[in-house]
């Protein structure tokens, strides 16, 4: 415990000193009430996490609670079980994307790894790629986006040449008689396996992520921008003896609205 305040005031000035990771809020204080001070609060500190605590569980309360930027809501008398479940459940989010954060690049570099080592026998060599525009790459022919869902939603994206393209597809088909359709859509399930073993592989880790892949998405032409978008993420360049392949992998830290 950083601080304790005794009304509004007191509450607003001690969260913009201290700037506290969690705030317990007493619904009803003697210069006001807890929503209001509540909104003030996470004006001054967005990130605190507000437990609004009242003897009454009013469906209305709790509506402007939630409306307000509160996390839960518990009613008194709050047992010390109670409140410590609580506060676990909120504070889950930041503990599983720190997770995320130390082994995405790992679990994505092995799927990779051992699918060119299994299916082909070749070993491939992982560089970081410099990008000048963090935000987008201009694409070599052939772009894979598969959206990844879960507790932190993320992306994973693959962008090669058609030529490329066409030799990985050839070798894994053992077919010489491949169009560049046919390696855009082998490639699609490729970019899926990739991505679907890699969550699994988090997963693994802590079941609380809840990973899992979209449908992939294709991008095909001559002049295209591949969107990497804002969030935080790992580019490489994989050196394959079929040719090189731009992977990129990163997640979103998302907020728990309401538990």
């Amino acid at each position: 415990v950083v601080a304790i305040a005794k009304n509004v005031s007191e509450a607003i000035e001690m969260a913009k000193e201290h700037k506290p990771d969690l705030i317990t809020m007493d619904m009803t204080l003697p210069d006001g009430d807890g929503i209001e001070c509540a909104k003030s609060i996470l004006a001054h500190v967005k990130e605190a996490k507000i437990i609004a605590i009242s003897s009454m569980m009013d469906a209305e309360i709790i509506k402007k609670a939630k409306e307000a930027g509160m996390k839960t809501y518990l009613q008194k008398p709050v047992e010390e079980e109670e409140l410590g479940s609580a506060i676990e459940r909120l504070f889950l989010g930041d503990m599983l994307y720190e997770l995320l954060q130390q082994n995405y690049q790992e679990a994505f570099k092995e799927s990779m790894f051992n699918y060119f080592k299994r299916s082909l026998g070749y070993t491939v060599q992982f560089n970081n790629a410099n990008i000048e525009d963090p935000t987008s790459i201009k694409s070599s022919g052939i772009s894979i986006a598969v959206g990844i869902i879960g507790r932190h939603s993320g992306r994973f994206i693959i962008d090669l040449s058609d030529n490329t393209a066409l030799a990985f597809t050839k070798k894994m088909l053992k077919e010489d008689n491949v169009t560049v359709e046919d390696a855009v859509l082998f490639l699609s399930e490729f970019a899926n396996v990739i991505s679907g073993n890699s969550c699994s592989l988090l997963n693994g880790l802590n079941r609380s992520l809840g990973l899992r892949v979209s449908p992939p998405m294709i991008f095909h032409g001559n002049d295209l921008t591949v969107s990497i978008g804002g969030i935080e993420s790992s580019s490489f360049l994989i050196q394959t003896e079929l040719g090189e392949i731009f992977m990129n992998i990163g997640f979103k830290k998302e907020d728990v609205q309401w538990m």
